[in-house]
């Protein structure tokens, strides 16, 4: 039997997700609503829980992320993600907001170590199909009320300097999943709801009590309003900064291309399909437009001088 799930009366409209396993029903809502993403238009999702994949072997050429292979493009046009974790496979429509989930009981016990790389792919590439495209980043609001974009690959310090802004009650959408759309004439990044993930170098820097051990990812967590800092599910970027660590903190004005071509490189695997790639081009296009590029050197003097960002920047 199917059983049809859906989201809280105030999210009803936005997804349905389906399946027959209540249990995996009630993680994958979990998950969906703990994003507190203001979802942009309606999607699909139907979950299979058996031992063998419905879907045939797949002949495209592969592309490789963390934990994950996807597949997209010709012939059908539809995108593949494979877990590496445990047996699993969604499949998103070629033009869609939808996808089909199939879950091994091995994946099924382990849902919750897929949900930062093999479920929140699937979710990048249905939410690509009504209009929101994922940001490799960090989105705060400083004390000034600019918004700021930390645009940047993993080891590059956002998630230490976004915990940082916390406790100088800057204003944190995310410090690593967001989602560029464009709202009232301007691009602004959602922010996908979740703790700021800190490595143990960055947790000693910090030197911040409390937060929640993630044993098996190695990281320590916090919530903004843990640091003193608060949550902002949206924010308007006026700044893009494009970090690297070094040994002091310095910021360089960089031309608006550069947020381009960082942006996307950044992000580059959503452009390995077709489908909605020049929207997502035009998206970052404006962003580049409306805000200040700068190229942001991430130093440990930062701990030092907190308001050094907010000081660099006029």
């Amino acid at each position: 039997m199917t059983v049809l799930i859906t989201a809280p009366p105030t999210e009803e409209s936005a997804y349905t997700l389906r399946c027959a396993d209540a249990d995996v029903s009630a993680r994958l809502r979990a998950w969906l609503r703990g994003s507190e993403l203001a979802w942009p238009g309606h999607f699909e999702i139907d979950v299979l829980v058996t031992e063998t994949s419905p879907f045939p072997d797949e002949d495209r050429e592969v592309v490789r992320q963390p934990a994950t292979r996807i597949y997209a493009g010709p012939p059908t046009g539809t995108v593949r993600i494979e877990w590496d974790n445990a047996p699993a496979i969604a499949i998103v429509d070629a033009e869609l907001p939808k996808a089909q989930l199939w879950l091994s009981p091995a994946a099924a016990d382990k849902l919750e170590d897929g949900e930062r790389s093999f479920l929140l792919v699937m979710l990048v590439f249905l939410l690509k199909r009504i209009g929101w495209y994922h940001v490799h980043g960090a989105a705060l609001i400083d004390p000034r009320g600019r918004g700021w974009l930390i645009a940047g690959t993993s080891h590059c310090g956002k998630s230490t300097t976004t915990a940082l802004m916390a406790t100088r009650a800057w204003q944190i959408a995310t410090d690593d999943i967001g989602f560029l759309h464009v709202a009232e004439g301007r691009v602004v990044v959602q922010g996908f709801r979740s703790h700021i993930a800190l490595r143990p170098g960055g947790f000693e820097m910090l030197g911040a009590a409390g937060g929640t051990l993630f044993e098996r990812r190695s990281k320590h967590g916090f919530h903004a309003e843990e640091l003193g800092g608060t949550w902002a599910p949206q924010v308007a970027p006026s700044i893009i900064a494009f970090p690297r660590l070094g040994e002091r903190t310095s910021i360089e004005r960089a031309v608006p291309r550069a947020a381009l071509s960082e942006i996307v490189k950044n992000s580059s695997w959503v452009l390995y399909e077709g489908t909605g790639a020049q929207a997502y081009l035009d998206v970052i296009g404006k962003l580049a437009a409306q805000g200040h590029c700068y190229h942001l050197t991430l130093g440990p003097d930062l701990f030092d001088h907190p308001n050094l960002l907010e000081e660099l920047v006029p």
